[in-house]
């Protein structure tokens, strides 16, 4: 026992040294839990163990910068409580035993286990075990027993007083953590599944009737839900799949005892990273104040994580265009890539769609969504803006959000209020249906509900997307560029508006951390387009250019119709190719006059997947006057 406490002390002093300018982790052991500087001791990283081809992939180095680890230190959360605690005093013991369950699980769970009906903030704040957000030996300590279960949800977790840690490895090391601390390390399957993550984020809160009587629950969060209602379990896909991804390198788990080097495979990389870009800068940049236990390198390396996310996984985007009437139709398409609503989780965030045209001087003729200096929407309707099919307006912006409403129907921003949603067009995952047994819990709520291009292509539920219209009027005969962006947002301002003026700590400290850290919109993706517009319909003498237009729909199944323009009489081709460059089928190989023309590619006999097609336009002196290709995506 003396040698593992005898490493265990050069652990922490090696942590406090690298450590110097954040909070150690705390070294503690409670009836239930354990700090994670215990399991730092053996699951660190020291060159050889827990490291693959030399990068550190230890869960405590990647863990301890995220959201969850810090889910009792988040200072917006942290107002958020206090708001609510303000607003209405009598039921501050339920508000704070409820909020706990889930940001402070330690604390809460040692509470009821020794008896206590309820458990404060203040408490929390006090322990440093409490303290640790939801930490190492609390997943691990999960019982499988109402997985899946409404029993299991809002932070309804099963964790005995036996100490055993779950693990998914057979056959595990038993004295060094029996001795290290004081757990019994066990063999399960249940700690890749999405039931575990659903204990506690699917999260239904009491809401207040206007005598301020509990009048029932608001569905808060729900992605294990809308999960459900998609594809991805019947293709195995669980959260862990994306937030914990796996990598199937041999990876030597632990540093104690020295000899013993466990090789697992596979391993996954505790990131736990969502779409939290804007909370994690803060945190970054309030790390001392907020006594944090991550370094300003942890910090880096999860919102680079939580980046390639939002920028990589979680949407796509695509732009079409047509005209007529003397007006250029912008149809923009998102497509969500992810396994729930986006955005996700509690619902001050939202994701818009921000469009601009321009003309060859790079003026802006038309633009819809732009945010001002406070990251705030210019021109958003006074109580919530619309779900649209068609834009006419630059003061229209399409915005995806939940937004909550109280018993009276009208907006709010305090969840103790919040009875059900007056708006929810967040854009559902694929697969997910109006039958399904869940629906009305996760429903597509307002206009969206009845519009026949979200969520639905040729009245064929599940899509997982969304087709805006936006009509810009056009007067001159010219080439427009059109520029489309998904914005996110993890805050709205009008949530901070609600409460700025609040004098309570909590509050006050995290309005000063927003004030100095700029809410602007994080971009996800984006895409442009050039068009060229005539207004002289039937004289086609008057085309200045070639063009090759975005294939229409896209993405396709099976058919998809490709516009193209002539200026010059040419001889055309248009040619499909695969990733790999291999030419699959010609389209076009003939003498064109000029004029404006479309062709339809069936891809029947082809696979699912990214394919090119490329134009080429040569005149009668063989002289090559235009090239173009663009990407197509077949989804079957």
């Amino acid at each position: 026992m003396k040698k593992f406490l005898d490493i265990a002390l050069l652990i922490i002093i090696s942590q406090v040294i690298l450590f110097a300018q954040s909070d150690p982790l705390p070294f503690g052991r409670t009836t239930l839990f354990a700090g994670s500087g215990i399991c730092e001791v053996c699951h660190a990283s020291d060159g050889v163990v827990m490291t693959v081809n030399g990068l550190d992939v230890s869960p405590i180095s990647h863990w301890r910068s995220t959201m969850m680890a810090n889910a009792t230190k988040d200072p917006f959360w942290r107002a958020v409580v206090a708001e609510e605690v303000h607003r209405f005093p009598t039921l501050q013991q339920t508000i704070e035993t409820t909020c706990t369950k889930c940001h402070s699980p330690m604390g809460f769970t040692e509470a009821m286990f020794n008896g206590q009906s309820n458990y404060s903030m203040a408490e929390m704040k006090a322990d440093p075990i409490a303290n640790d957000g939801v930490s190492c030996t609390v997943c691990h300590q999960i019982q499988p027993d109402n997985f899946g279960m409404v029993t299991s949800y809002s932070g309804n977790y099963h964790i005995g007083p036996d100490s055993i840690l779950f693990g998914p490895y057979p056959d595990p090391e038993l004295n060094a953590m029996i001795e290290m601390a004081t757990f019994l390390p066990v063999y399960t399957t249940h700690m890749s599944k999405s039931e575990l993550c659903a204990t506690c984020h699917t999260l239904f809160t009491p809401y207040l009737d206007n005598q301020g009587q509990i009048a029932g629950n608001f569905p808060e969060q729900t992605p294990y839900i809308e999960w459900k209602n998609s594809i991805y379990p019947s293709q195995n896909i669980n959260c862990q799949d994306c937030h914990m991804p796996m990598i199937l390198d041999s990876v030597d788990i632990a540093s104690v005892p020295q000899s013993h080097q466990v090789y697992r495979t596979p391993f996954r990389k505790h990131f736990f990273v969502g779409g939290n870009v804007y909370m994690l800068n803060m945190l970054k940049n309030n790390i001392q104040t907020l006594g944090l236990t991550a370094t300003s390198e942890n910090f880096d390396s999860t919102i680079a994580r939580a980046e390639e996310n939002l920028t990589k996984n979680a949407v796509d985007l695509f732009i079409t265009t047509t005209y007529e009437n003397d007006s250029l139709n912008v149809f923009v398409k998102i497509e969500n890539k992810t396994g729930h609503k986006i955005p996700s989780g509690i619902p001050f965030r939202r994701m818009w769609i921000h469009l601009t045209v321009s003309d060859p001087q790079n003026n802006i003729v038309y633009e819809s969504g732009k945010w001002n200096e406070f990251g705030e929407i210019v021109g958003l309707n006074s109580d919530f803006e619309p779900h649209y099919d068609l834009i006419t307006e630059e003061n229209q912006s399409q915005i995806y959000e939940g937004v909550m409403k109280d018993v009276d129907d009208s907006v709010t921003y305090t969840l103790l209020r919040a009875s059900s949603y007056i708006k929810d067009n967040r854009i559902p995952p694929k697969g997910f249906t109006t039958t399904h047994i869940s629906y009305d819990t996760v429903a597509i709520i307002g206009s969206a509900s009845i519009d026949e291009n979200f969520n639905t292509e040729n009245l064929t539920e599940g899509t997982g997307s969304d087709i805006v219209n936006y009509r810009v009027p056009v007067t001159n005969e010219t080439t427009y560029k059109v520029f489309a962006e998904v914005c996110f947002q993890t805050i709205k301002p009008r949530a901070v508006e609600q409460f700025a003026s609040i004098s309570e700590p909590d509050i006050t400290q995290f309005v000063g951390m927003y004030n100095n850290l700029p809410n602007i919109p994080f971009i996800m993706v984006s895409d442009s387009l050039n068009v060229f517009v005539t207004d002289v319909a039937n004289d086609v003498s008057t085309l200045k250019d070639f063009s090759l237009s975005q294939n229409y729909p896209n993405p396709f199944n099976p058919a998809t119709k490709i516009a193209y323009q002539i200026s010059v009489p040419s001889k055309v081709s248009i040619k499909v190719y695969d990733v790999l460059g291999n030419e699959l089928a010609t389209l076009i190989d003939e003498f064109k006059t000029v004029g404006n023309y479309s062709v339809t590619f069936n891809a029947g006999s082809f696979a699912s997947g990214l394919y090119f097609y490329k134009m080429e336009a040569i005149t009668s002196n063989n002289k090559n006057v235009f090239r173009e290709v663009r990407k197509m995506i077949l989804l079957k």
